[in-house]
């Protein structure tokens, strides 16, 4: 016997996910990869795996600020301007940070895969040159690949059956799916797209990660089979040994979020499941949000060189916090005395 998701229980779920636990998650996002930003521009993180880590904060950043007015006001309004904004930037601009997102993680995890098995090799190609380059290169392909979602709606009146007579509601709108999104040409591209941004990344992350996991496995037991101490390593090797972990986390994370996405655009794509598609696209967007805000906490749970720069930008901020108090009150007593 078939079994359906009870409407209703779609409807509360996507309630709770689009109206609080999105929003929440956008606005944590952003304020995370805010601080993000400041920390990985101090000159004591300028080797190139945080040119990716930089890229990677203003891409999930930019993503969480397009799809909070989505979530708070636009998603379910019929105004004509923030239809337009659903149809002509939420929808295009989301999808191009997103993608971007998840092609600078998989760059960024085959470089440190080529370190951590080329090292000599690998210092030299590895640099901060070639790492701003390949962020350029992903922004500019997915620029390329999400113009097409520009021409997918149009923004129409709503019309509403009164007996034989059809009525233009004049105050509402809604978005209404071209003729190009229709056609089978955009429904063989959006295939290919979904297997470029979803599928292909998803496996390149399995394989490397896999492969990175193992790497560190191996690199720790042979620590202890030479009772090699951590003060006897190089600072720089505990950072690299630490970048690896963090990127692993990173990974996993982007990884567990991928994949109901890329389940559920097959699905609506290849008409297959439709009636589970609601729900997926649910889940699949809460988890791409979860993705998009959590590298605050994974930079500050397994990155120690992230932590120390940190704290030394918070000390020198509630030192210059202190001070500039301290002077205004001097001029307030100042001016008492005066």
């Amino acid at each position: 016997m078939n079994q359906t998701v009870d409407p209703d229980v779609k409807d509360m779920l996507e309630g709770i996910c689009y109206n609080y636990i999105g929003p929440v998650l956008c606005v944590f996002g952003v304020l995370g990869n805010i601080i993000n930003l400041v920390v990985l521009t101090r000159q004591q993180l300028v080797e190139s795996p945080y040119i990716y880590l930089k890229a990677l904060a203003v891409t999930d950043m930019s993503a969480l600020l397009f799809s909070f007015p989505f979530l708070v006001v636009s998603r379910t309004a019929t105004t004509f301007p923030l239809k337009w904004y659903n149809a002509y930037i939420f929808l295009p601009v989301v999808n191009f940070f997103t993608a971007s997102s998840i092609w600078i993680t998989v760059v960024m995890t085959i470089d440190r895969f080529i370190f951590v098995k080329f090292p000599i090799w690998a210092r030299w190609r590895c640099s901060r040159f070639s790492a701003q380059v390949r962020v350029w290169i992903i922004l500019v392909a997915t620029v390329m690949i999400s113009v097409p979602r520009l021409f997918c709606y149009n923004i129409v009146p709503i019309s509403v059956e009164n007996g034989n007579v059809t009525v233009t509601d004049l105050h509402g709108y809604r978005l209404k799916p071209t003729g190009f999104r229709m056609s089978d040409y955009y429904q063989a591209m959006n295939i290919a797209l979904i297997i470029l941004i979803h599928f292909l990344p998803l496996i390149i992350l399995c394989v490397i990660n896999i492969n990175l996991i193992i790497a560190v496995q191996q690199a720790r037991i042979a620590r202890e089979e030479l009772n090699l101490r951590n003060n006897m390593e190089t600072e720089w090797q505990k950072d690299q040994r630490r970048f690896t972990i963090t990127l692993i986390s990173i990974v996993l994370l982007a990884i567990v979020s991928i994949f109901p996405a890329a389940i559920c655009d097959l699905m609506v794509e290849m008409k297959f499941g439709l009636r589970y598609s609601k729900l997926m696209q649910i889940i699949s967007n809460l988890l791409m949000w979860l993705n998009l805000s959590m590298n605050f906490i994974m930079y500050c749970a397994f990155n120690k060189k992230f932590v120390r720069v940190l704290k030394d930008v918070m000390g020198k901020s509630i030192y210059r916090f202190r001070y500039s108090l301290k002077s205004v009150r001097g001029d307030q007593s100042e001016m008492t005395t005066i």
